[in-house]
């Protein structure tokens, strides 16, 4: 069991490692991209909750006090659970279809790529040369 795991976190890592080497102009550097990021965003999807929360709360009309931090914490709660499922989720889609080379689903590919920003879900299946 404790090898499996091992096996389990070197794999993450080499695939992160190689999915960020931006060498999508090759079958392999797509591919490794494309695993690298899925296998990012079903492990670290969970970070959209922060994340959205963090942003519910800079996006908010209040100047300070409860109710922009309340605004933060509620819509943050939900849009983050929204965002978490769909990060997950085609995270999983992005794993098991690897070696198709596509791009990855959400934008930004990975979660902590414009952490600003919001989370989006682009065209499904799109090939790097189009």
């Amino acid at each position: 069991m404790r090898y499996r795991f091992k096996g389990f976190v070197l794999a993450f890592l080499l695939a992160v490692l190689a999915g960020n080497l931006n060498a999508q102009e090759t079958y392999a550097g797509a591919v490794g991209y494309k695993l690298g990021a899925g296998l990012s965003n079903v492990v670290l999807s969970w970070v959209e909750l922060p994340k959205c929360m963090i942003n519910g709360y800079n996006n908010s009309h209040y100047d300070e006090g409860v109710p922009g931090v309340a605004w933060g914490l509620i819509s943050g709660i939900s849009f983050g659970i929204g965002h978490t499922v769909g990060r997950l989720f085609t995270g999983a889609l992005d794993v098991i279809t690897f070696p198709v080379p596509t791009k990855p689903i959400p934008q930004p590919a990975f979660v902590w790529q414009d952490f600003r920003g919001d989370t989006t879900y682009g065209e499904a299946f799109v090939l790097y040369n189009e």
